[in-house]
């Protein structure tokens, strides 16, 4: 019988410089967010694929042309799942959870807009809504990230089946459009980087700054680590941005790609200086 999802991210344990019961936490939110995710995945079963094609050879994300045709109730019964997972490991946040839950049910808060505003980077009307239900604003911020991410989850995953991403050269997702710092060194020498928020993959040039494109050998660094050859980090002099690299020769493949950004959180603590 083979390892399960459980049982692979065992293995990332004794790397993580946080505490056993939060990543157990943080694993299970994993899990239950790829459930969610195939609740979305019919709406993307039948992309147009050419209109996809389009914006990717014109270097404008997927999302930028395809309709989400996302509701308030799928979003909800969404927020809802991922809230009464939290509330039975987090037994100090179980009033601040129960409080959004009911403020969404009876339509006092709205996910759809609050969704909607995360994705355009507007963070004013989460502040109003956590102001009014007297909740924590990054609690409410996070629990509508997490939503949103079980979507794109869905998207990228259509995406990369039904158009995949052969051509795009940019460091931004060519799903979502976000910038990501985490590059994976395939064993027989291929170079990907890989999106933190929905998991889109695509080829990329192991000499370019993933955040400016900058391609100047000598504003371009990368650090080993002496401890651990498992790990790297790339470093842009240019516009000052760094991004975590996993050796996949040296790593082994056994450990879950989503899980390599939570896996080398010790190198962003380490730029950080912490």
């Amino acid at each position: 019988m083979g390892e399960g999802f459980r049982d692979k991210a065992r293995k990332i344990y004794k790397d993580v410089p946080i505490e056993e019961a939060s990543l157990n936490t943080f694993i299970g939110l994993i899990e239950l967010q790829s459930d969610i995710s195939k609740s979305f995945s019919a709406k993307f079963a039948n992309l147009d694929k050419e209109r996809i094609r389009e914006a990717l050879g014109a270097g404008r994300p997927a999302v930028e042309v395809v309709d989400l045709q996302l509701s308030e109730e799928e979003l909800g019964t969404a927020l809802t799942r991922i809230s009464g997972y939290l509330k039975e490991e987090l037994s100090d946040a179980r009033d601040s959870l129960t409080r959004i839950e009911e403020a969404q049910r009876s339509g006092q808060l709205s996910v759809l807009e609050l969704g909607q505003a995360f994705l355009q980077g507007d963070v004013g009307k989460a502040r109003a809504a956590a102001w009014k239900l007297e909740v924590d604003q990054e609690m409410l911020e996070a629990l509508v990230a997490w939503v949103m991410q079980s979507v794109f989850q869905a998207l990228s995953e259509s995406v990369a089946e039904q158009v995949g991403f052969e051509g795009w050269s940019s460091g931004r997702c060519p799903v979502c459009g976000a910038f990501t710092r985490v590059e994976i060194e395939e064993p027989a020498g291929g170079t990907l980087l890989h999106c933190q928020f929905c998991g889109a993959e695509w080829r990329y040039s192991p000499a370019r700054c993933p955040f400016c494109g900058n391609e100047d050998e000598s504003s371009l660094r990368v650090f080993a680590l002496e401890e651990d050859e498992r790990f790297g980090v790339g470093v842009c002099r240019q516009c000052r941005n760094y991004w975590k690299i996993i050796y996949e020769g040296k790593a082994g493949a056994d450990v879950p790609r989503r899980l390599y950004d939570i896996w080398t959180i010790k190198l962003d603590l380490l730029v950080s200086g912490r």
